[in-house]
């Protein structure tokens, strides 16, 4: 393996994306290319690097946070804060791992280190992406969103807190009840909630290439590329005013897509 300074070579594609000191930041990740970048220049990569190099950048005052979601208590399964693996990426593994704070819904939660990690993990929202959720508090503190190796548009998650907030007529809430491990809250029987696609309607949620245009020209959209890996930051409240505003008014940039029945 070449001997180059990897640290260098994420910090400076950090300052690129403008990622800085105090910052709070979701990771969302499909590491996949940027492992066949690494591996096709015969560097070695520790992945642990990453979650580092952001912790260090951000300081003190900062907030890391990694997606832990897992759906296996929709189908009946316990929930265990600590044994419940996320089903969202290596990255989100390895940070609880390393001693990341897990929040409480079982369905989406988040793992988070830095200053309101505490705050975070503490959240008690029934309903997965109301306001009251760490998707809430990404939002009305100027969160961003930080993408590795994906299109931030197919797996944008904060678009359901929009459509939940509005109320569009192809999605409705299911609950999901099951045992509850978090903390001192041990061997508990809890219900949550979820807004779901209503059963009769065969469509997704479409987030369409103008959203890109749109958050560019409200200076919310960074890209960067490390060989065929792509990076993208997302500033999150200014995504959820533009598709909250969309939903309200004319469905041209988040819309429900027809499927195959």
């Amino acid at each position: 393996m070449k001997k180059i300074n990897t640290k260098k070579i994420f910090n400076n594609l950090f300052d690129r994306l403008n990622i800085s000191e105090n910052d709070k930041i979701l990771v969302s990740s499909d590491l996949l290319n940027l492992i066949i970048f690494f591996k096709s220049n015969k560097i070695k990569l520790n992945i642990g690097l990453i979650i580092n190099l952001l912790k260090k950048r951000l300081g003190k005052n900062g907030t890391l946070m990694f997606p832990t979601f897992n759906w296996d208590f929709c189908k009946g399964k316990n929930f265990h804060y600590k044994f419940t693996p996320s089903k969202t990426g290596h990255l989100s593994n390895l940070a609880l791992k390393m001693g990341f704070l897990r929040s409480k819904n079982p369905i989406y939660s988040f793992a988070s280190w830095g200053k309101h990690s505490e705050y975070i993990s503490n959240l008690d929202h029934t309903s997965c992406f109301n306001l009251n959720s760490p998707f809430g508090y990404l939002i009305e503190n100027e969160g961003k969103n930080l993408f590795i190796g994906i299109d931030f548009k197919k797996a944008f998650t904060f678009v359901h807190v929009a459509e939940e907030l509005i109320g569009v007529n192809f999605r409705e809430h299911k609950y999901f009840e099951g045992k509850y491990f978090h903390k001192n809250e041990i061997n508990k029987k809890k219900k949550y909630k979820m807004y779901v696609r209503k059963n009769n309607c065969n469509v997704v949620t479409e987030i369409g290439e103008k959203m890109d245009y749109e958050l560019k020209k409200s200076k919310g959209l960074k890209k960067e590329k490390l060989g065929n890996c792509n990076f993208t930051v997302v500033e999150l409240a200014k995504a959820h005013d533009i598709m909250v505003n969309d939903l309200k008014k004319n469905f041209k940039i988040v819309y429900p897509k027809k499927i195959n029945s």
